[in-house]
């Protein structure tokens, strides 16, 4: 029961596929499973979603790894976006949504096929802001799903397939109950191998003051006036910085910095 309304999420076995798909889907899912398993790049892992779309119609798609901390806050581990517009994802990340999102905590409770749409985000007491973004993007109806391994430790993943037009039917929750997993494992792989880039990586003795600056709270400006050269060069640095440990923003830098033993947050 959930706000006073029994919600139902059935699962189908893969014995039960099998009277949801057609001969062609069949193959398409044949071909995708052979894609996934020889998955070990970002460019092998965005194929596989015009794979999806052959058989589910979505106009968005994205997916991350994350897991809760001792605070019971959700960790952002690994994002691979597959086409959600880029100033979607700035302000939800701005706004910090991702600790009040009703779609990303049913997820990491039940990793079951969610169905959303406007009624369900209100039921479920979703943030009227957020509400309204994913109405500006037309992303509010979406289909939601993931999964958690063993073999991935504490990580889970969220995949989410957003469309105005999106259909939720018996045939579209079986197809994500069998593609989930192989895209959970293609993802996790992903993850490793951009941890063992993140390995490789060498940051210079002049990146790591940067960093530390930054850990303080400085700005551009302040570095450049405290190590005496121009803020173009600190913002040189910056993006090396930046690349080298594949972060999207400074704070997503010190964070994995900070993971790599680079910097230490007192």
């Amino acid at each position: 029961m959930y706000g006073g309304r029994e919600v139902i999420v059935t699962t189908y076995e893969p014995s039960e596929l099998r009277f949801c798909l057609s001969g062609n889907d069949a193959l398409t899912l044949l071909e995708f499973i052979r894609m996934s398993l020889n998955c070990n790049t970002k460019e092998d892992y965005l194929a596989l979603f015009p794979k999806i779309r052959e058989l589910l119609a979505f106009n968005c798609a994205n997916s991350f790894l994350a897991h809760y901390d001792a605070d019971n806050r959700l960790v952002l581990v690994y994002n691979a976006n597959i086409n959600t517009p880029k100033e979607w994802l700035q302000e939800y990340q701005a706004k910090n949504y991702l600790q009040r999102d009703v779609k990303v905590r049913e997820n990491f409770k039940s990793y079951k096929v969610q169905h959303w749409d406007y009624d369900r985000l209100k039921l479920y007491k979703q943030d009227e802001g957020l509400i309204s973004l994913y109405a500006e993007f037309g992303v509010i109806e979406s289909y939601v799903h993931g999964s958690r391994f063993a073999v991935t430790g504490n990580n889970g993943s969220m995949f989410c397939f957003a469309s105005p037009s999106i259909k939720f039917d018996k045939r579209a929750d079986a197809i994500l109950e069998f593609v989930i997993p192989h895209l959970h494992l293609a993802l996790s792989q992903l993850y490793s191998n951009k941890q063992l880039e993140w390995n490789k990586a060498v940051i210079t003795q002049r990146e790591k003051e940067v960093l530390n600056w930054l850990k303080q709270g400085k700005s551009s400006w302040d570095i450049s006036v405290i190590l005496g050269v121009s803020e173009r060069t600190v913002n040189y640095h910056v993006n090396n910085i930046r690349k080298k440990l594949g972060a999207t923003n400074r704070p997503q830098a010190l964070a994995l910095a900070a993971r790599r033993g680079l910097i230490e947050f007192s």
